[in-house]
């Protein structure tokens, strides 16, 4: 009786293959095989009674020169060289069951190849037994998988659901063993780099050591110490640094990682995101040079204007002086008095306008050093409103002197610079008051010892939509034509002086009933009362439900905002690290107002609002600037430490004009 027949296993080479069916199942293993003998896929047989193994395919060549010495070293052998460390024993328990067990197993593990790098690998087998022998094979194939898998596993990641929506815009993701210092990287790294697939094979270079290769020297120490304390200390993984490319040409990249601890709480990899941000760089760039170079005109402009405004005085001195001298001939008759006159008149309107910008000049290029002293604000202001005593009654303007039993109060600025402010101020409230008006001038206490100077006038108000334009130096707000006279720098001037001297100003106006300028400055000897109330203690209005957005990569800005929204429970605040997750949440939360810190790193202000405008899922959101540096144009803006009331009149303001009733 001839011997029964082995069952056909897929390695089985051609001759046994043809024993069975008359050559069809020949056939039908021939076509399997070439399928799952790809590049990126592989063929094998083991016998763990005799160790008899066998491998095909290209796959296997990339962990040894032998296709079974490959085999031997990922799955069959004692010590499993090329396996991941932490996965040797759960490749082992697999290997065993399918030894001693039938049926059919599935298992993906990391392995390192020829040149050090990690790959994902699945062995996909099942165990027979052969009939004659009882003997038992296991036979299978393995693909590499490393796309998918590491892909994956970020994904899967706490807190990192974004990395999906960052690598559809370009970002590369990465994993780097500690263990082993190696690294796993997609293609979307290498193409940063300027390659279309990994180079490890052609340039016999592992991962890590590419990458750490191609990191500019001056930046490497940078990187090191960022890449060392987010495993040892935990910090946040946030840094940028530059790439030489394959071209030779540099790209700037930001790195951002998680650490991923074992079961011991040891940290074991870190896995993270790498974005091209070489344009938001260059941007960057090109606006720090344009600044310098408008720092560089502001003060060659303001040098011009000193020197020019010096030069001007003298001839216009001579002609009024001359003018008044004219005027002392008694041989003119009336029509030549009067022209005279105007002449007069007009030289002393540029003469004051010379002054005024000279003072500017001299603001903007620094050459205005207060004489900082203890001075009583209040003897100064009635000092202003002697000299101003008569240009009230010409306007027939009361003017009111309140120090409310503030006279002893000390502050600290230029006495000079000090009345210059008071006067311009006043001075404007006077001229710019309706006949039969008042003009009140008030000391206040604030928080946090600050007394505050209030000038109240009666007079039309400004509009709401021209808030804007009141320091504008030679801005008059529409009076240019009007009979009051005027060069429109006072307010520039007292803005500037005000500052100058570390004090405050501002105001507040009602359109059609008058307006309150003030100052503040710290009082020297402010009762301890004042210094232990809130900053701002104004009472703020309620808002209405809605979601905030703020875009910051600082932690302590986020905390901070939302320990401030404690107080207002109906407004749901996001946070957003960068530019791409802030346009990824706009587009799936819809938030009602956006708050953006302009010290974010990776997109400026204007390419965000670009963005968010062009979508129409986005265009109706209300967008707000946070920081020192604001250059924001219509948007409404907010100072680096902004407090609840200063927040509170913004959102209220907006989603106000976005339709939202305020309670």
């Amino acid at each position: 009786m001839p011997d029964q027949p082995r069952p056909p296993f897929v390695l089985a080479t051609p001759d046994e293959l043809h024993m069975f069916d008359g050559g069809q199942l020949a056939q039908q293993a021939t076509y399997l095989q070439g399928l799952l003998l790809g590049a990126q896929q592989g063929l094998w047989e083991w016998h763990p009674k005799t160790g008899a193994l066998r491998a095909q395919g290209e796959i296997w060549l990339l962990f040894a020169e032998i296709e079974g010495q490959a085999l031997d070293k990922l799955w069959t052998g004692a010590e499993l060289p090329l396996v991941y460390t932490e996965e040797r024993d759960r490749v082992r328990e697999v290997r065993q069951q399918a030894a001693g067990n039938e049926g059919c197993f599935d298992i993906i593990f990391r392995a390192y190849e020829n040149a050090g790098q990690l790959r994902w690998l699945r062995f996909l087998g099942r165990t027979v037994t052969v009939d004659d022998c009882a003997e038992r094979v296991v036979f299978g194939c393995c693909a590499d998988v490393s796309t998918v898998v590491s892909r994956r596993a970020l994904y899967s990641l706490p807190g990192e659901q974004p990395l999906q929506a960052l690598s559809g815009v370009g970002d590369g993701l990465w994993e780097w063993d500690l263990d082993a210092d190696e690294m796993i990287l997609d293609d979307a790294c290498w193409a940063i780099l300027g390659y279309e697939t990994s180079p490890i094979r052609r340039i016999d270079r592992s991962a890590a050591a590419q990458w750490k290769a191609r990191i500019l020297s001056e930046d490497f120490p940078r990187v090191e110490q960022a890449m060392s304390e987010h495993v040892r200390g935990r910090f946040p993984l946030d840094v940028e640094f530059r790439l030489w490319r394959s071209d030779g040409s540099i790209a700037w990249v930001r790195c951002r990682g998680k650490v991923q601890l074992n079961n011991c709480g040891q940290p074991t990899r870190v896995l993270g995101t790498l974005q091209d941000v070489s344009g938001s760089r260059e941007t960057l760039c090109r606006v720090e040079r344009e600044l310098q170079q408008q720092r560089a005109e502001n003060v060659r402009r303001s040098d011009l204007l000193f020197s020019l405004s010096h030069e001007l005085r003298t001839p216009l001195n001579a002609i009024l002086g001359y003018s008044r001298m004219v005027e002392l001939d008694a041989s003119l008759n009336s029509d030549q008095r009067q022209r005279l006159g105007e002449i007069r008149r007009a030289g002393q309107h540029l003469l004051h306008l010379v002054g005024d910008v000279l003072e500017l000049a001299r603001i903007d290029s620094r050459r205005l050093g207060p004489s900082m002293e203890s001075i009583r604000p209040a003897e100064l202001v009635a000092d202003c409103k002697r000299l101003l005593e008569p240009l009230a009654e010409t306007r027939r303007v009361s003017l009111i002197f309140e120090p409310l039993g503030w006279e002893s109060a000390y502050i600290c600025a230029d006495p000079v610079r000090y009345k210059q402010v008071i006067l311009n101020l006043v001075g404007n409230a006077v001229k710019y008051n309706r006949d039969n008006g008042r003009v009140i001038i008030s000391f206040a206490p604030q928080a946090e010892g600050w007394l505050r100077l209030s000038i109240l006038d009666t007079g039309k108000g400004i509009p709401p939509e021209r808030r804007d334009e009141v320091f504008e130096p030679f801005n008059r707000l529409g009076e240019e034509k009007g009979h009051i006279e005027g060069t429109g720098v006072g307010l520039a001037i007292a803005k500037r002086l005000t500052e100058a001297m570390g004090g405050r100003i501002d105001f507040d106006s009602q359109e059609g009933q008058g307006s309150v300028f003030w100052i503040e400055f710290p009082m020297i000897d402010a009762p301890d009362t004042l210094m232990s109330l809130p900053a701002q203690p104004e009472i703020p209005r309620q808002l209405p439900a809605g979601r905030l957005l703020l875009v910051d990569n600082r932690p302590e800005a986020a905390s901070r905002l939302k320990e401030m929204l404690k107080e207002a429970p109906q407004i749901q605040c996001l946070v957003a690290t960068d530019g791409v997750e802030a346009i990824f949440m706009a587009r799936t939360l819809n938030p009602d107002v956006l708050l953006f810190h302009t010290a974010v790193p990776g997109m400026s202000a204007a390419d965000l609002v670009r963005i968010l405008e062009e979508d129409i899922s986005t265009r109706a959101t209300c967008f707000v600037l946070v920081g020192s540096d604001l250059s924001g144009g219509s948007h409404p803006t907010l100072p680096e430490q902004f407090d609840f009331v200063q927040l509170s009149k913004v959102l209220a303001n907006r989603l106000v004009r976005s339709g939202q009733p305020v309670v």
